[in-house]
């Protein structure tokens, strides 16, 4: 059995990778900065990325560590370069034998702050002496809700123009990360890519989501200006040839409304 802890675990990809070490058969630790009650099968660790507190305590032990940590806002970015730096530091002094990262496909491509600050976390892992896997994924479903849910209190739901998305689940998301956590082959020098199921437009997903949701407004067309808008619409965010998921947004959807 193997001893995982799970930075990020109580996030959006981090608690299915948690449940999925679990319906493997190992243990796991969860480490967040607000910690959490203890469970049966998970014990949870509070630790800061940024000063280090808390992080020996929670990877004493740990045969594998897996990085689902994000930091979209200026305030909560030093997480993914500082972070990371502590985090290997600490899990190399602790014998950690393999880390695993969650990324993001073609991260290194793009131009804007915060793909260019998880670039940086990846070369600190790549940087690392620790057997260390990194794995790239497209946007997840949940993205699309995240866009369209706070514009269409205003009556519009967007849809960016000449972009396609190739979303997918965390759950496959999760499937993905433990099996390179529990793979017994040596990292490979690139990254890992995964992909959803489907590549859509995003009038389409903007049109599904409405109506899984009932939302009320207008699917509204919209150019995505500045460095963003340009990767997406060049298609850089989508990996057709690399789909891994299995979970389609339609299913996702319909979940969700259960």
């Amino acid at each position: 059995m193997v001893q995982a802890l799970v930075a990020g675990g109580t996030g959006v990809a981090g608690r299915h990778v948690v449940k999925e070490f679990l319906a493997r058969g190992h243990s796991v630790r969860v480490l967040s900065r607000h910690g959490g009650a203890p469970g049966t099968q998970i014990e949870h660790f509070h630790g800061d990325l940024i000063t280090g507190e808390g992080l020996a305590e929670a990877l004493d032990g740990v045969d594998v560590l897996v990085d689902t940590t994000d930091g979209k806002t200026r305030g909560t970015r030093a997480v993914l370069e500082r972070g990371a730096e502590n985090l290997l530091a600490t899990a190399d002094g602790a014998g950690v034998g393999r880390a695993v990262l969650l990324s993001i496909v073609n991260v290194d491509r793009g131009a804007f702050t915060y793909y260019q600050a998880k670039r940086q976390q990846e070369l600190v892992y790549q940087n690392s002496p620790i057997d260390t896997w990194i794995v790239r994924a497209t946007q997840f479903h949940d993205f699309i809700p995240m866009i369209a849910g706070p514009a269409s209190r205003t009556g519009l739901i967007p849809a960016f123009t000449k972009t396609s998305f190739q979303t997918i689940d965390t759950r496959d998301v999760a499937h993905a990360l433990v099996d390179v956590a529990l793979s017994t082959e040596t990292a490979p020098q690139d990254p890992i890519t995964i992909g959803g199921p489907e590549v859509r437009t995003a009038h389409d997903l903007a049109t599904a989501w409405k109506k899984s949701t009932g939302t009320h407004g207008f699917v509204t067309k919209i150019r995505l200006p500045g460095a963003l808008g340009k990767f997406l619409r060049e298609g850089l965010n989508l990996v057709p040839d690399n789909e891994f998921g299995t979970i389609t947004f339609e299913q996702w959807l319909a979940e969700s409304a259960r």
